[in-house]
């Protein structure tokens, strides 16, 4: 497997004269520990967005930051995790992400989902209601776009005409397009149209084995990759005594905060009892198979249980439930030392 970590735009520190100096650092350690992969969110317009807390953890403008980030890098990946692709104009994005990728040498991933707020969309004039048919045409335009040719797409909501991107994608590989889906229709699109699937922390893994096999047979029926890239919720202490007692409260509240705020995730019943009906359960009965939790032996045994039941190739984390941004830092550390060199590739 290889491993990624979401980055958070709560390491900014506005009134400092290096106000993005601690993200730098944070993703330069991260590369120094052998970390593959840096993720960044996209929300607009919000302060505050379902990680809690009194400023938005996502990035508004994901791919400026990208660049800098790709930049300050030298081997580490850099994937939006994920851009609101109906948002924007897809000729916009090739653009952007052919620079990316011209700048960095190949090591910008494009992921992308469709969104769950309305005014995300319609505050900068895109219909909210067809965002998903325009998220296909803006995928068949990306990778028609990708190409390095010039072409002409003519769909319901794109018209374009002997069009040549410039610059054109980097010699090598084709950027990869990666996209977010939790319901069965979007995990379904990102089989047809895209080179992997961003799956969300919500999924209980158990219930995700037969998704996987349906997203895998959906891929090869339309030769496309099926790169599975899993995000997890973490929390890792060097003791058991060292663990956050209130670790599991905070995650529930995130959880729960996504459905009000309108990204119904497909959860399964023990997490919509916890969440929606008051369930009481104790942290070792609710976090296997749903969050890597606990002791560097205890998130060990639930690497192994992704392994066996999932096998992603990326596995990517959240500190969705650790508030203090500075603890994200010991638990990437610990998390490296102890417990991913044994399921690296």
């Amino acid at each position: 497997m290889k491993f990624g970590f979401m980055v958070s735009r709560k390491l900014i520190d506005p009134g400092s004269s290096d106000p993005y100096g601690r993200v730098y650092s944070f993703l330069n350690e991260m590369e120094d520990l052998g970390y593959d992969l840096a993720c960044l969110g996209h929300h607009r317009f919000a302060d505050v967005t379902a990680m809690g807390g009194d400023s938005a953890s996502e990035p508004s403008a994901p791919l400026i930051m990208a660049s800098a980030l790709l930049a300050r890098t030298t081997t580490m990946k850099v994937c939006s995790n994920i851009l609101l692709l109906p948002s924007r104009h897809p000729v916009e994005i090739i653009e952007e992400c052919n620079t990316l990728n011209e700048l960095s040498g190949g090591r910008f991933i494009l992921g992308s989902g469709i969104g769950y707020k309305p005014e995300e969309f319609e505050t900068t004039g895109w219909n909210f209601k067809t965002r998903a048919k325009r998220m296909e045409e803006c995928l068949e335009i990306i990778r028609m776009g990708l190409a390095g040719e010039t072409f002409s797409y003519h769909g319901k909501h794109f018209d374009i005409d002997n069009l040549t991107i410039v610059p054109k994608s980097p010699p090598g590989p084709e950027m990869p397009l990666w996209i977010g889906a939790v319901s069965d229709p979007a995990m379904r699109r990102a089989g047809r149209l895209g080179d992997g699937w961003l799956i969300g922390f919500a999924e209980q893994l158990d219930e995700l084995r037969d998704k996987v096999t349906t997203y895998k047979a959906i891929a090869a029926e339309h030769g496309r990759p099926s790169t599975l890239i899993l995000l997890r919720d973490l929390h890792i202490a060097p003791t058991r005594e060292k663990v956050d007692p209130e670790w599991l409260g905070n995650v529930i509240t995130v959880w729960g905060a996504y459905d009000d705020i309108g990204s119904k995730a497909d959860r399964d019943a023990l997490s919509d009892e916890v969440i929606f009906g008051g369930k009481q359960v104790n942290i070792d009965e609710f976090t296997p198979n749903r969050a890597i939790f606990g002791t560097p032996d205890q998130c060990a045994e639930e690497l192994q249980r992704i392994k066996e039941k999932v096998n992603p190739e990326y596995v990517t984390m959240i500190s969705t439930g650790v508030p203090d941004i500075e603890q994200h830092r010991h638990e990437l550390r610990l998390f490296a030392n102890e417990v991913m060199p044994a399921f690296k590739d």
